[in-house]
Parts: structure tokens; sequence; C-alpha cells
């Protein structure tokens, strides 16, 4: 706002700057959303929300954003043998990505396979009627019916599944390769992001494997 101001009395919209006179403090401290617990997992699983429930197995299984699980399709889903199934990420008409990094294929768990051939449409979006806005308000209404989901968002599914990553001994950078961020291998970005080809699909598949929900 201060820098507005002073554009304003540049181009002679004001006088003054009315707040020339504060000081910025330091900037406030960050209070993100906590990861959740496996006994939180548990309660969301257990709720069997009709609209959510679903898309909570994909954000818990994948670590996908919100975004990247409404605009997914059956098209991005490729059969890879004995690997299983992957899903690719990518920008659609539907959706677009976060950064670069975030363009990636991420294997299917076994759960969500057995989503894919039960519920799950087989063609089109996966999710028809889903869009952010309502992932966000539906897990809000799960917070208010249950209280022991307060101080989460959907987004914690993604933290769940980067923790269980780490809790297996999972490498940092191929953690990063799975959920889309910017590599961590090396600070200024060479050698492992210019030249790697990333891990490859096998180690993928066995990281994924690895995963268990609190329920089974």
């Amino acid at each position: 706002m201060q820098r507005f101001l002073d554009w304003c009395v540049r181009e002679g919209e004001l006088q003054t700057n009315p707040w020339s006179t504060l000081s910025i403090r330091a900037k406030p401290e960050v209070s993100p959303h906590g990861v959740l617990t496996d006994e939180q997992v548990s309660i969301l699983l257990k709720a069997k929300d009709r609209v959510l429930h679903s898309a909570l197995l994909f954000g818990l299984l994948t670590g996908m954003r919100s975004g990247e699980i409404c605009g997914l399709m059956a098209e991005d889903i490729t059969d890879k043998g004995k690997l299983g199934r992957f899903i690719q990420i990518k920008p659609n008409a539907i959706r677009q990505l976060k950064s670069k990094a975030a363009e990636r294929e991420v294997p299917l768990h076994q759960t969500l396979e057995q989503l894919l051939d039960t519920s799950l449409p087989k063609q089109g979006r996966l999710f028809p009627y889903l869009t952010v806005d309502a992932v966000g308000k539906r897990h809000a209404k799960l917070r208010q019916l249950y209280p022991e989901l307060q101080g989460s968002v959907f987004h914690s599914t993604r933290k769940w599944f980067i923790t269980q990553c780490e809790r297996t001994g999972t490498l940092e950078h191929f953690t990063v390769s799975l959920v889309g961020h910017h590599s961590a291998r090396s600070a200024n970005k060479l050698t492992y992001g210019l030249y790697s080809a990333g891990i490859s699909d096998a180690r993928k598949r066995e990281i994924v494997d690895g995963l268990k929900l609190p329920t089974e």
C-alpha cells in the first residue's frame, strides 16, 4: 500500500502520501495449516463423504493439489503393464498448473486403480462436478461435522503424502519428483536440474506402493 500511495503522489492523484509516517514492522509469521494425523485421515475416510471421498483418496495417495485433482481426465491415465497405471498431470482446458515443475507423471496406488475400475468415469473428467472452490467448502463442512479435523484443509492431504514419503525413508529429491515441487537437489539448479531425466517409473512405483492408509 505504501508503494501504491507513493505512485499516486508521483502521478498527481494525491498531494502527499497519508501513510508516509507509518513504519513497516517485521513481516508476520506464517501459520500454515497442519499435517493430517493418521487419526484425522481415518476420520475422513470413514466419513465416506459423497462429494469428497474419491478426491481425498487421490490427495492422500498422490500428493496432488486440489486444482490438479479437479482437472484430471480419464485420458491422462496410461497403463504401463507390470508397473501398473500412471496418471499424467499437465495443463489442459480445465486447469493450469502452478509451475512448470508441477507437470509430472505419478503412479496410481492400488486403491486408486480399484477406484478407477469401480467408481470413476471411463472418459472425460474424472471429477466432473468438482471445482477448487467446492473442494474447499466441502472440507470446511467436514470440519464442522467432525471437530477433530480442526486446523486442517484439503491441502493437508498433500502434506500427509509428503510426510509418509519422509517416514518411509524416501530421498527428498524423489518426493520432489512425485509432488511437483522445484528441485531441491542443487541450490543452483545445475546438474540434476538440467541434465537428469528424473527417477525411474519403477522407483516411483516402489515409493507409492509403500504407502499405507491408516484404515488398512
